[in-house]
């Protein structure tokens, strides 16, 4: 009962701890969703990843470099030696194509084409839809011809055709315009922290939002040198289609030549395309913000994670042993339902019942409410049922407990209500019970008996062996010159004190035992008591070569105890050490205090190998010396363990090899308070 006390404490405190822990991960996740973190943010904190290395700057830089590459193509389709060009031609069919524009009026090629400059074809594309309502020949002077039919009757085009064709052109023209403009805003230098350069390597002309970068004398090697110093930089060779890129992320993926030539950007010829990231971040822009919101989220994290973590972990380690414990669990029902086939079969058919009955309800009373009452009250039924049968199950784990226990009283199981599986179960248990009853009555019988046959014949012993102890001592007294009836005189008085001494351990014995012995406890020296006890010995001890090495406390140390029985227990001890212990050899002893308690500990080495167990010696008749060479009763170490422990001490051995070693406590007497007169 206790032990289970203990585990439901136990059970108990784990719980607490799981609810805690529960608790404290839910808060902290609630914070973190409250934060305003990506997702992305908190993978790449998890990782210990710094903003540079996480993916949001990853896709941050790669974003740059594409928005800054279309900003430079379309620089160089706008601008002419770093500002708006505004004179620049568009060739209608070429223009559609790719987007190409001229610095000069190109050569008729062989589909002709239709030529504007930029800037008048932009204002018409500005005055909106409403335009197309005048006379198209009236507004629309193309460069070389008076009007578009001059063109087109020059031309052999269909007028239509290209009115269609210039219009179009209007409208991408305008937005590629508007595209510029704000592109110009967007990557303007001291706006962001990215830099970007192209380089026409046919005509030598820069197109970038560095101001220092876009004079005729700026060479390869300055661009290099300059945005190489970045943290981050990208450069695309179109001749050879070579990258050089450092802390880039994943740009690498993009194909740089495919933005470059779509129609959208289309660039011809070669070029080198530049674009660097400053990662000290000097201005305040997207990637600024981000980069600090990214630091803000790892010091939270940092005071956060560690909290989640610990809880994660003490969940992880509790639904581990649950899958453990639910594991072995099945295992042992899996076990059972082999080892008991007709177990199994009967849940099988208990089982397979219940299911019938659900479905013949199902069947006659269909789906709806009076179906929905029925199953519920069918199912009631059968939870009362399983209530019933745990009930019962309780009752004979009581019952078996309060056996296994030990508990005095009425430990039978009633059998009244109970079914008939469990009734066969309680009354198996209450005869199992009954015959312990029976057997622990006979045991105690025959240790009475025991004892009072120990007892009886000692006494019967003691009269006549004190007379023969008697008679040997007035024989010893009367003048015998005969050598011979001197040794056997001797003999005598050797095994008649033998057999005194063995016939008083055994009432000794007997009595410890069975604890009928009156203690009359005192306040006990039990340093002095054991300086008394080695000077009584010392003799003994020199005469078998043994060196006796003690170690006291300073001050006197008193235990609460018998002193007649305190003194049969250390000489007991003693007299074990002078029997068995190796001759030439050391003897040691040890009094201490400890947690209120004295400690005396008494180790030697012993003569004859010791092929027993610790609990084996301190049985009675049990000795050390199976050869029986030495003279003893096997009953010393007995008499002292159950002595020590009816004074409330512990006594216990310990052997390693041929070492010897007795361990004994006692509890310390309170000290005296001394009364003030």
């Amino acid at each position: 009962m206790k032990k289970n006390g203990y585990q439901l404490l136990a059970r108990g405190f784990l719980a607490a701890v799981n609810l805690a822990a529960a608790a404290v991960l839910a808060a902290e996740l609630m914070l973190c969703a409250q934060s305003g973190y990506s997702q992305e943010t908190w993978k790449d904190v998890i990782q210990g990843r710094t903003y540079l290395e996480s993916e949001q700057y990853a896709q941050q830089a790669s974003d740059a470099i594409y928005g800054a590459v279309q900003a430079a193509a379309r620089s160089s389709r706008m601008e002419k030696d770093g500002s708006y060009d505004s004179n620049r031609i568009i060739r209608i069919p070429d223009y559609l194509r790719d987007r190409t524009v001229y610095d000069t009026t190109p050569p008729k090629g062989e589909d002709g084409g239709i030529c504007y400059r930029m800037e008048d074809l932009y204002q018409w594309s500005l005055q909106g839809p409403s335009i197309q309502n005048r006379v198209l020949q009236e507004l629309y002077h193309p460069i070389g011809y008076g009007s578009i039919q001059d063109y087109a009757k020059t031309c052999d085009e269909s007028y239509n055709v290209v009115v269609s064709q210039v219009l179009e052109a209007m409208e991408i023209l305008k937005k590629d315009v508007a595209d510029y403009q704000q592109a110009k805003k967007d990557w303007a230098y001291g706006t962001v922290n990215v830099r970007y350069a192209l380089q026409d390597l046919g005509n030598g002309r820069i197109y970038t939002n560095v101001p220092e970068l876009q004079g005729p004398d700026t060479s390869r090697e300055d661009l290099d040198g300059r945005f190489f110093q970045y943290g981050s930089y990208y450069r695309y060779d179109s001749r050879t289609g070579e990258v050089r890129q450092q802390d880039i992320g994943e740009f690498y993926s993009y194909n740089t030549h495919s933005l470059l030539t779509d129609w959208n950007v289309h660039l011809e010829g070669e070029y080198q395309v530049y674009v660097g990231i400053d990662t000290s971040f000097p201005v305040v822009d997207q990637m600024a913000r981000q980069a600090e919101e990214y630091e803000q989220a790892r010091t939270f994290a940092r005071s956060h994670l560690k909290t989640m973590a610990v809880c994660a972990a003490v969940l992880l380690l509790t639904f581990l042993y649950l899958c453990w414990k639910f594991t072995e669990y099945i295992g042992r029902m899996a076990e059972h339902l082999f080892l008991h086939s007709r177990a199994a079969v009967r849940i099988v058919l208990l089982f397979g019942a219940y299911e019938l009955v659900q479905a013949l309800l199902f069947v006659l009373f269909g789906k709806g409410m009076v179906a929905g009452m029925v199953l519920l009250l069918y199912n009631l039924v059968i939870l009362g049922l399983l209530i019933w049968e745990e009930v019962q199950r309780d009752r004979l784990l009581q019952g078996v407990q309060a056996l296994a226990s030990g508990e005095e009283g009425e430990t039978s199981i009633p059998t009244e209500h109970l079914s008939p599986g469990s009734r066969q179960m309680a009354e198996a248990v209450n005869n199992l019970g009954e015959g312990l009853k029976s057997a622990l009555q006979e045991q105690m019988k025959s240790e009475r008996m025991k004892a009072a046959l120990i007892t009886n014949v000692s006494h019967d012993l003691k009269t006549p062996l004190t007379s023969i102890i008697n008679y040997v001592d007035l024989m010893k007294r009367e003048k015998i010159d005969n050598p011979k009836a001197q040794e056997y005189l001797k003999v005598l008085d050797q095994k008649s004190q033998r057999l005194k001494q063995l016939t008083e351990d055994l009432v000794e014995a007997s009595r410890a035992s069975s604890g009928n012995v009156t203690l009359e406890m005192h306040r006990i020296d039990l340093k002095e008591l054991l300086l008394q006890t080695s000077g009584e010995f010392a003799e003994r001890f020199a005469a078998r070569g043994l060196t006796f090495l003690a170690s006291y406390p300073e001050t006197p140390l008193c235990v609460e105890a018998d002193g007649r029985r305190l003194w049969r227990i250390i000489e007991n001890l003693y007299r074990n050490v002078e029997k068995y212990a190796m001759p030439y050899t050391r003897v040691y002893l040890d009094l201490s205090e400890e947690g209120g308690s004295a400690v005396l500990s008494m180790k030697n080495i012993s003569e004859q190998p010791l092929n027993i167990s610790a609990e084996e010696l301190t049985e009675r008749f049990t000795r050390g010396d199976e050869s029986r060479s030495t003279e003893g009763s096997g009953l010393g170490l007995s008499i002292a363990k159950d002595l020590t422990e009816l004074q409330k001490g512990t006594f216990s051995i310990y052997l390693d090899g041929d070492l010897f070693k007795v361990t004994m406590t006692f509890p310390k007497a309170e000290e005296k308070v001394a009364e003030n007169n």
